[in-house]
């Protein structure tokens, strides 16, 4: 999908209605070049040639790649949010493994337009960078609270904590392999379907 650019330059500029149609053209270029290539692959120059401009109007608009991809997460976290917004009470979790099916596509169709930016967000924040750090766990936090909410856990030993944690990092990184058509001969179906069966069943070991 096409990402929705803010309207400041690194410099606090804003720019007219053309730059803003170049900074969107700059921004959804890294996006594509994400889905083909690693991260660190990427130059601005190869951004830039994508577009048909220069280097210098990439700085323009943006400080490294790296801010390309943090405008994105923002947005990610937002869309997170809109997309989780009947699961945050956690009463899905009443439904069994259909209520958790719900919960894995709600939040795996939601990230379908920004996988690229979910890998390198998930990948980069591993490392401890910490401005991907703090973006990861701001694009995650509404999956974390709609399973908080429907585990009903606060036990001494932070079991509930841990398994919440534990069901994020296996979301991500299934986001990871969203757009293959197979992985160790399973559709996406199928892992999508052992991702809820995981969750009914770690939902399930806290409120028993």
């Amino acid at each position: 999908m096409p990402t929705r650019v803010v309207t400041r330059t690194p410099d606090r500029r804003v720019p007219s209605q053309r730059g803003l149609q170049t900074r969107q053209k700059l921004m959804d270029a890294t996006i594509q070049l994400l889905a083909t290539r690693p991260y660190r692959d990427i130059k601005v120059m190869d951004i830039a040639q994508a577009v048909g401009t220069s280097p210098a109007t990439f700085y323009q608009y943006f400080p490294d790649i790296e801010g390309v991809v943090l405008e994105a997460s923002g947005l990610l976290a937002k869309e997170t949010k809109a997309a989780l917004k009947d699961f945050k009470d956690g009463s899905w979790s009443s439904d069994g493994l259909p209520g958790a099916a719900r919960m894995v596509d709600a939040v795996l169709d939601g990230w379908s337009g920004r996988l690229p930016v979910v890998r390198v967000l998930t990948a980069v924040a591993a490392e401890g960078e910490p401005r991907f750090v703090k973006a990861y766990a701001a694009a995650t936090r509404p999956i974390a609270r709609a399973l908080t909410a429907a585990t009903q856990s606060t036990t001494p030993d932070g079991a509930g904590k841990e398994l919440v944690h534990a069901l994020v990092s296996g979301l991500t990184a299934a986001a990871g392999h969203e757009s293959a058509g197979s992985v160790q001969g399973l559709t996406k179906y199928q892992r999508r379907q052992g991702l809820a069966r995981l969750v009914h069943a770690a939902v399930a070991s806290t409120t028993a």
